[in-house]
């Protein structure tokens, strides 16, 4: 048989609770390196526990951001928590901004394409349209 569906609440008992985190913390780093070998991208995983310590797992060039962070996997003070937020989201924006860059290259490739598409396509009906001329003289001229 199949497990039994968890309700989703808290987990009063602390002993279980530290052990779920514990559990679920180390599936989660290793789900997120999958995604990372499987997709080909870069991942960052951040936890930090009820007393405030910090877990993280990176691939990539997101390694570097948290890095710069974590020292040695202790409590960071809130300015340093409220840094690597930002500097998260600056990391979010820029990465927005490069995939907006290359959508708008990729349109623009299509674009281009759909035009020489179009002159392709006038050029042929240019050639088919004399060839029907050419055809339609040259029964006459049998007649």
């Amino acid at each position: 048989m199949g497990r039994k569906k968890l309700e989703m609440k808290r987990i009063e008992d602390k002993s279980s609770r530290l052990v779920t985190f514990s559990k679920r913390r180390v599936g989660l780093i290793k789900k997120a390196r999958h995604l990372s070998v499987l997709c080909d991208v870069d991942v960052a995983v951040i936890v930090f526990s009820a007393r405030g310590k910090l877990y993280e797992s990176c691939t990539g060039s997101t390694s570097r951001l948290v890095e710069e962070k974590n020292n040695n996997n202790h409590e960071l003070p809130l300015i340093e928590i409220t840094q690597l937020e930002e500097d998260l989201d600056a990391a979010l924006e820029q990465t927005r901004s490069r995939k907006t860059q290359l959508m708008v290259e990729y349109i623009s490739t299509l674009q281009e394409q759909e035009k020489k598409l179009g002159e392709d396509k006038e050029q042929l009906e240019k050639l088919i349209a004399a060839s029907e001329e050419k055809q339609i003289k040259e029964e006459g001229l049998k007649v």
